[in-house]
């Protein structure tokens, strides 16, 4: 657990960087700080392993104060992950990670162990384990140092905005890993961003600050959404918090429709039958895969589906997994289809059902009436 007990940082210049601050990370729990530039999120990460000292107020680590300890000492024990990784360009993969384990003190071959075991986890193969920095893309680059971070096995973690400098692909891919990770490990994670989407996707609690270090609110995903406090909190969540929202209710409730699936070998008699009741049917092969959606002007007159050439399939969009997915993913499939319909498939990919936006409108009105969201959050 880190906590701020009236934290604040006033430099000699008059410039208020923190306002005094009580803030509390809970321990195995994923806090973010997330802000415009100069709201002092990245001053109050790095004032926990002393890059920058408070000028007021103090901090503890699971009731410890921070600055009982040498800086240097207090550094080993705590992970720390930075934009662009910033790793050592001379040393490759391996020898990055080990880094931290060696000047603990451990054997070469019990760091190199440990090396080996994050790389693993962290997604990477063991042949990147011989390769330097410059012959990694970016995202890797990230994820070493995510590796470096956690060798020594701190339980205490600061990632300063280190997602930004990647792809919006990448992004969501080391975003999901990072989840997948602190589920394993629980670690105590200090988080700071400036992208209220990724706060609301990591943290277990975010922080929101304003210019000059001011704390504004400090909630869980849902009640920020739910309830912001005052109108710099509603403005900087954005016109589209209610349907930032539906990320924290899960999918599974959705009804779905099994209707208008059909193969290119069911029976053109049924083809008929449910061309007269559906405007789009969803084809799908042999193993229940999507096709693609056939609307009701191109199914053939005698329902036979073998003389649909494939180009007249029009593109389902993108699915959404009913046993995992929220029910952000399952709107904003229907509403990207063509045919306003959401597919939702198993964990093998294979359709279940399909739900038009209609059949999602009282799932969604039962999330606004205050049903338990997905995680608690």
């Amino acid at each position: 657990m880190i906590s701020f007990q009236q934290v604040g940082k006033t430099y000699a210049d008059g410039t208020v960087a923190v306002a005094a601050t009580d803030l509390t990370a809970d321990s195995g729990r994923i806090t973010v700080l997330v802000g415009p530039s100069g709201s002092g999120k990245t001053t109050l990460l790095r004032m926990v392993n002393r890059m920058i000292d408070p000028t007021s107020g103090s901090i503890l680590i699971d009731g410890v104060d921070i600055r009982s300890k040498p800086a240097p000492e207090l550094r080993r024990g705590i992970g720390y992950v930075i934009q662009n990784a910033g790793l050592f360009p001379h040393r490759t993969v391996l020898a990055n990670v080990m880094t931290v384990p060696r000047l603990l003190g451990w054997s070469k071959d019990r760091a190199r162990e440990r090396a080996m075991e994050l790389l693993a986890t962290v997604g990477l193969a063991e042949e990147h384990a011989k390769r330097y920095p410059f012959q990694l893309s970016g995202g890797q680059q990230q994820r070493v140092g995510v590796a470096r971070a956690l060798a020594a096995d701190p339980p205490v973690l600061l990632m300063d905005e280190p997602f930004s400098a990647v792809d919006p692909v990448v992004r969501k891919d080391l975003q999901t890993e990072l989840l997948r990770i602190q589920s394993e490990l629980e670690k105590t994670i200090l988080f700071v961003t400036h992208d209220i989407d990724e706060a609301i996707l990591l943290g277990d609690k975010v922080a929101v600050l304003n210019t000059g270090g001011v704390l504004e609110q400090f909630d869980t995903p849902t009640e920020l959404l739910a309830s912001p406090k005052n109108a710099f909190v509603e403005g900087f969540l954005g016109a589209d918090r209610g349907v930032r929202r539906l990320s924290f209710f899960p999918s599974e409730t959705v009804p779905l429709r099994t209707d208008p699936i059909v193969t290119l070998d069911t029976t053109p008699a049924e083809v008929l039958a449910r061309k007269s009741e559906q405007p789009w049917l969803l084809v799908v092969d042999a193993g229940r895969r999507p096709l693609g959606w056939l609307p009701e002007q191109r199914v053939p007159a005698d329902g036979d589906l073998q003389k649909v050439p494939a180009g007249d399939l029009v593109s389902y969009g993108h699915t959404f997994a009913v046993d995992r997915d929220t029910l952000r993913a399952a709107l904003d499939s229907a509403v990207l289809s063509p045919s306003s319909r959401a597919v939702g498939v198993d964990p093998e990919g294979r359709v279940v059902g399909v739900a038009t936006v209609e059949d999602l409108v009282p799932v969604i009105r039962a999330a606004q009436n205050g049903s338990t969201p997905e995680n608690g959050r």
